[in-house]
């Protein structure tokens, strides 16, 4: 399975068809989609203004996948921030951490 920022760069690459582009993006969906795969498809559809025909505006695919980077970041400093504290709870003895551990429903995704 490809990482993200490989898909993610694909998207970016105009060489490709927009049909490819396009299904890199949703490859990016698979490796995160903090809203589920549908759900997080949809939603970037309406805000990036993806239109049914690809070609009326490829610079669509490069508005959605930054949306949805955007958002994996913030996700990701989360689960860094979240192991950092656990970590470091557990090296001064305590067990059980007072926070659950951040759900990925709970990033929002925004524009940049």
């Amino acid at each position: 399975m490809s990482s993200f920022n490989t898909h993610r760069r694909q998207v970016h690459d105009e060489i490709l068809p927009p049909l490819v582009r396009h299904t890199n993006l949703r490859s990016c969906l698979v490796n995160f989609g903090p809203y589920g795969f549908r759900a997080t498809y949809h939603h970037l559809c309406f805000s990036a203004g993806i239109p049914k025909h690809l070609e009326k505006d490829t610079d669509s695919l490069i508005r959605a996948v930054e949306e949805l980077h955007h958002a994996r970041q913030l996700w990701l400093a989360d689960e860094h921030a979240y192991a950092d504290r656990h970590r470091s709870e557990k090296a001064r003895g305590v067990r059980r951490s007072r926070p659950v551990k951040p759900a990925r429903s709970r990033v929002e995704l925004r524009k940049p």
